[in-house]
């Protein structure tokens, strides 16, 4: 029996949460940490309020009620509220109702199969480790909302009909400001992380320019670590994945229950 948590089927709630997390990342890529005011409350927007939970009484009662309705009277509720606290919880209703409307979607485009699961899709990043001598090129994540404080190989998603090897040296220039020759990047490991990531993961000891903290806004520092003696505050994955490297092993699933 699956439910919308499921990893997998369709109408995932992981698949759809992953998703609205590379949305996220990607407004931040684009925006940056934005600071607005909330904008929020007015008598207009009350009967406004009032009248979206009229309608969806309403609907209800006429067995009428769609998805627009429910999301309708979330945000009008929240445009509503002038309190923090309030207007926060009301946001998060949106975002609930959102996200499970978006897997209502996922369900009824889903094709029919017979076992009764969706064919997989991945969400595709991918990591660069720069080596020079017996160390490694590590940066400390920032204001990303992901592994902030924590030390993380330079990476990045794989952008669509992008080879992957591209991928990872548009990535090193972007976050370390070097150039890298995709023809100069080894593959050593893939790692398969749940619920739908793949991480294709790169050594080199060929660019050019001096690394250094490009991306400010997403990165405190980098440093070159010894590669037997990394920092422990690393994220979890790419720690691993380090450390499968070194040994050699080129695949490994990582945080999935049937693992070993």
């Amino acid at each position: 029996m699956t439910h919308d948590g499921d990893a997998g089927v369709p109408g995932s709630l992981a698949r759809v949460l992953a998703e609205v997390a590379a949305e996220r990342a990607a407004q931040d890529e684009r925006w940056g940490m934005q600071e607005l005011p909330d904008g929020t409350g007015g008598e207009r927007t009350r009967a406004e309020s009032d009248l979206a939970r009229h309608e969806t009484e309403t609907a209800a009662r006429d067995g009428a009620l769609t998805w627009r309705h429910i999301l309708a009277e979330e945000v009008l509720e929240a445009f509503a509220e002038t309190d923090p606290d309030r207007l926060r919880a009301e946001l998060i209703q949106v975002a609930a109702v959102a996200v499970k409307w978006t897997q209502a979607l996922d369900r009824r485009s889903a094709p029919s199969a017979p076992t009764g699961r969706s064919r997989f899709r991945a969400i595709v990043d991918v990591h660069v480790m720069l080596l020079r001598g017996d160390t490694l090129l590590l940066a400390r994540r920032d204001g990303t909302g992901y592994g902030d404080g924590l030390w993380h190989l330079p990476s990045g998603h794989l952008e669509a009909d992008e080879p992957a090897t591209m991928g990872a040296a548009r990535e090193a220039a972007e976050e370390l400001g070097v150039t890298i020759d995709p023809a100069d990047l080894t593959f050593a490991h893939v790692m398969h992380r749940a619920p739908d990531r793949v991480g294709l993961f790169f050594t080199t000891e060929r660019w050019t320019g001096e690394p250094y903290n490009a991306e400010p806004h997403k990165c405190s520092e980098v440093a070159w670590w010894p590669v037997d003696a990394l920092p422990a505050d690393m994220v979890d994955y790419p720690a691993a994945a380090i450390a499968n490297i070194l040994e050699r092993i080129p695949f490994a699933q990582h945080h999935w229950s049937t693992s070993p």
